[in-house]
C-alpha cells in the first residue's frame, strides 16, 4: 500500500480551525483486502478491494461535532472539517455543561511509536492462485474428514493490510500499520434425518503461520461429534463452559467496564469499584500487548499510549476503562482505551481482555462432579442477553459427562443465569489458553451451578 503523508493537508485545516477558534482531530483509515470463499469446489465470493476514509472530530466552544469523507483530496478533507464544525456549533446550542470536552495534549497522551510487530510483508509471499487454493481448501479438506460431512455452507479466507493515522491540533501525530489473516469453516454433518453444524476460525498477523488444514479438520470433527445429540433433563447442573464460548460470554460484559457507561449509569458495575464482584480466583486484565491478539495496539483512537489495566483482581473490581474525556470528567486514571473509527464518535473499548488461567486441564475440570454439562455452543445472544440486568437465557449445545467420561452430545436446551452470579460461581479455571481469534481470551470455566432447560 502506497504511503501518503497527510500532514500538509492537515496543517492547512489546522490553520483554518485556529481562525475559527476550534480544535480538530483527524483519523485516517486506509486498507487493502483480499477475500474469497468456495461452494461445491467453485468460487462463491471474491473480493480484492481498497478502502479509505478520514473522520473529523471538531471541538468548538467545548462541544464536539463529527463528520467523515471517503474522498481524501485536500478540498474534500477541508469540506469534512467544515461540516464537523457546523455540527459542533449545533451541539453547543444545547448548552449542556456535562457535554463539554477538550482535545487531549501530548502531555495527557504520552509519546509512543508504531508497533512494528503488527505489520509484516507476509501477505506478499503468496500469489492470487495460492490464496485461492487456501480458500478452496477450507471446504475441500473438511469434506474429506468423514463420510457424514455433507457440506461446508459457510467458509472464507481473508487477508488484509491497513493503516491508521491520527493527527490533532494539539500536536499529536500517530501512525500504525497492520496486517492480518483470518479464515473460517462451518461444517454440516448429517446422519439419517439428523443434521448438526459446527465451525472453527483462526486469526494471525503472519500469513506463513496460518494453518488452513487445522481449521477445516477441526470444524469437521466438531460437527461430526455432535451427531446423536439429544436434550438433557431439565435441572441445575455444574457446568464447564468451553474456552471459546466463555470468551463470547465475557464479551457481552465488556461495556460494563467502560467509564462512559458508568457515568451514564448504564453499567452493571457502576457502584462496585473496589468491591468484590467475582470469585476470588477470577482476574481480568485489559492487555494491549498480547502477541497475535486482535486488539493489540501501540496507542488508542486518540493516540494515547497503550497500557495494561487490571479490571478484576482476585474477584475485586479495580478499574474502569477511560478515554481522555471520561478520565477528566470522572477523575479516573487514563487507561488508553479510546475507541473510534473514522466513521464513528469517540467511545471506550477493550484492547485484549484476558481472563487469568487456572492450573488444571479441561479434562480435570470435567471430572470434578459425578454428572456435568460441558457447553460447547451458545447462540441467540441478541435476544437472550439483557445488558441492563445481566440476565441471560441462551440456546445451547454441548456434552453430558459422567465420572470424567463423555457420555453423549447434547442439543436443544437453554442455559439461564445472571452475569453477576456467574462471576461469583466460578469454581475453577482450566490451564488451557487457545490461540486468540478475537479480542477476548479466556480459559474454560467451571461454574458450580447453572439452570438448564431441556426435556
Amino acid at each position: 500500500m502506497q504511503e501518503i503523508d497527510f500532514n500538509p493537508a492537515f496543517e492547512k485545516i489546522e490553520r483554518v480551525a485556529k481562525a475559527d477558534g476550534a480544535e480538530v482531530e483527524m483519523i485516517v483509515e486506509r486498507g487493502e483486502k483480499f477475500a474469497a470463499s468456495y461452494q461445491n469446489g467453485k468460487p462463491e465470493k471474491f473480493d480484492s478491494s481498497q478502502s479509505h476514509c478520514a473522520g473529523f472530530r471538531v471541538i468548538s466552544e467545548g462541544y464536539e461535532g463529527y463528520s467523515y469523507s471517503e474522498n481524501l483530496s485536500e478540498d474534500a478533507l477541508l469540506d469534512a472539517y467544515k461540516q464537523a464544525l457546523t455540527n459542533a456549533k449545533f451541539t453547543a446550542k444545547a448548552e449542556d455543561p456535562s457535554r463539554r470536552v477538550e482535545l487531549a495534549s501530548t502531555a495527557d497522551l504520552g509519546e509512543v511509536a508504531e508497533n512494528r510487530e503488527l505489520f509484516n510483508d507476509s501477505l506478499a509471499t503468496l500469489d492470487v492462485d495460492k490464496k485461492l487454493e487456501r480458500a478452496k481448501a477450507l471446504e475441500a479438506i473438511a469434506l474429506k474428514v468423514d463420510g457424514r460431512v455433507s457440506g461446508v455452507p459457510y467458509n472464507g479466507y481473508t487477508e488484509a493490510e491497513g493503516e491508521v493515522q491520527i493527527l490533532t491540533s494539539r500536536g499529536i501525530r500517530r501512525r500504525q500499520r497492520s496486517t492480518y489473516v483470518v479464515g473460517h469453516s462451518y461444517v454440516l454433518a448429517k446422519q439419517g434425518e439428523e443434521a448438526r453444524m459446527a465451525g472453527e476460525s483462526a486469526f494471525s498477523r503472519d500469513s506463513a503461520q496460518f494453518d488452513v488444514e487445522h481449521i477445516a479438520k477441526t470444524a469437521a470433527e466438531k460437527a461430526v461429534a455432535k451427531l446423536g445429540a439429544a436434550p438433557p433433563d431439565t435441572g441445575h447442573y455444574p457446568v464447564v463452559i468451553d474456552a471459546e464460548v466463555a470468551a463470547e460470554l465475557i464479551g457481552l460484559m465488556t461495556d460494563y467496564f467502560s467509564a462512559k457507561s458508568v457515568f451514564l449509569k448504564e453499567s452493571l458495575f457502576k457502584d462496585d469499584l473496589g468491591k468484590s464482584i467475582a470469585s476470588p480466583i477470577v482476574s481480568f486484565i485489559d492487555d494491549p500487548f498480547v502477541k497475535d491478539g486482535a486488539g493489540t495496539r501501540a496507542f488508542d483512537s486518540e493516540g494515547a499510549v497503550s497500557r495494561v489495566t487490571p479490571l478484576i483482581d482476585g474477584g475485586v473490581l479495580k478499574n474502569f476503562l477511560t478515554n481522555s474525556v471520561y478520565a477528566k470528567r470522572m477523575k479516573l486514571p487514563m487507561t488508553g482505551s479510546a475507541a473510534r473509527s473514522a466513521r464513528s464518535e469517540l467511545g471506550i473499548g477493550v484492547s485484549n481482555l484476558i481472563a487469568k488461567q487456572g492450573s488444571e486441564s479441561l479434562e480435570k475440570l470435567l471430572a470434578k462432579y459425578p454428572k456435568m454439562i460441558y457447553i460447547t455452543d451458545f447462540s441467540g445472544y441478541h435476544a437472550g442477553f439483557q445488558e441492563s440486568s445481566g440476565d441471560f437465557s441462551l440456546q445451547s449445545e454441548g456434552e453430558l459427562w459422567e465420572n470424567g467420561k463423555r457420555v453423549r452430545p447434547l442439543c436443544n436446551f437453554v442455559t439461564a443465569g445472571n452475569i453477576r452470579q456467574l462471576l461469583k460461581d466460578v469454581e475453577a479455571l482450566s490451564s488451557r489458553r487457545l490461540k486468540p481469534t478475537g479480542s477476548i481470551i479466556c480459559p474454560d470455566l467451571l461454574i458450580k451451578s447453572l439452570s438448564i432447560a431441556g426435556k
